[in-house]
């Protein structure tokens, strides 16, 4: 049988590739584990790196709190610092009680020609802000009444009478600094001796606690700070307990028009107007007159 033209082309340099497939050059591509391994090495320096980054912020943070912490430690320290340190007892002092209940301390001979600056404190017996008060500045107090440059009206208040074991401590402490300041004012320190000692840790009571200090008890630690006996019988009687009772009204009705209608211990009123309390107030104060 005769073949037809149509036969097998015999294979050139181009036989066999396929003219459709794509061209490569250079390098192949990674793949399976070399490819995987690449990734996680990747991935371990992006880990490390946020890490890294975390410490650091994580550091700055708590240098940046330490920083605040150390700061309001010193500045609560210089608010609650004790002025007047070291000074002590007052030992030229004297009280004399108004008609009012209020009792006024002063110096016994002041300097001649000085004009002192005067304050009107109001505080209750029970306040434990009013130990801190008297903590802080009751040394300085006593230092500026000594010296002549100082003369403070105490009004004695008895608002928190109801948070008292006994109900009315609040008024009669009040009457016991009362008859201190009538039976012995005139003994130099006295009458702040007694006021500091109702006012420390280890006398004043506790707001809701289960005692307080009796009649009986607020005239011996008069007596131990030195009261005469006619001061010791008149607070173990409670004979100006009406008195001040009365006095607490009458000074709170004064204090609640000073500062429309706002009644809280400690407060300071120079002029008709209630005194700012910081750590310096008493300082600026004196050395303005």
């Amino acid at each position: 049988m005769a073949q037809g033209s149509g036969g097998r082309k015999p294979a050139g340099k181009n036989a066999g590739r396929d003219k459709s497939a794509p061209k490569t050059t250079g390098s192949p591509r990674p793949t399976g584990k070399q490819g995987s391994a690449r990734q996680s090495v990747a991935q371990a320096r992006s880990s490390k790196s946020n890490t890294r980054t975390q410490l650091i912020i994580g550091g700055i943070a708590i240098v940046l709190i330490t920083a605040v912490i150390v700061l309001g430690i010193v500045l609560n320290r210089k608010e609650t610092a004790v002025q007047g340190q070291g000074y002590g007892s007052s030992t030229r002092s004297v009280a004399t009680a108004g008609k009012d209940g209020a009792v006024t301390v002063s110096a016994a001979s002041p300097p001649a020609g000085s004009t002192p600056v005067v304050i009107d404190v109001y505080e209750d017996a029970l306040c434990p802000v009013c130990a801190e008060f008297e903590r802080q500045f009751g040394q300085q107090i006593n230092q500026a009444v000594d010296q002549g440059t100082l003369k403070v009206n105490y009004h004695m208040l008895n608002f928190l009478n109801p948070d008292s074991f006994s109900k009315d401590y609040s008024t009669r402490a009040a009457a016991a600094l009362l008859c201190v300041a009538q039976q012995g004012g005139s003994q130099s320190g006295l009458y702040l001796d007694y006021h500091a000692a109702l006012f420390s840790p280890d006398h004043q009571p506790t707001e809701g606690g289960s005692s307080d200090l009796s009649n009986q008890q607020l005239a011996d630690l008069a007596t131990a700070q030195g009261a005469p006996a006619a001061a010791a019988q008149c607070i173990s009687s409670g004979q100006n307990v009406a008195a001040a009772a009365a006095s607490a009204k009458s000074s709170t009705a004064t204090l609640s028009g000073i500062t429309g209608g706002q009644v809280a211990t400690p407060t300071v009123v120079k002029d008709g107007a209630t005194v700012q309390l910081n750590v310096d107030w008493l300082s600026k104060m004196l050395a303005k007159s």
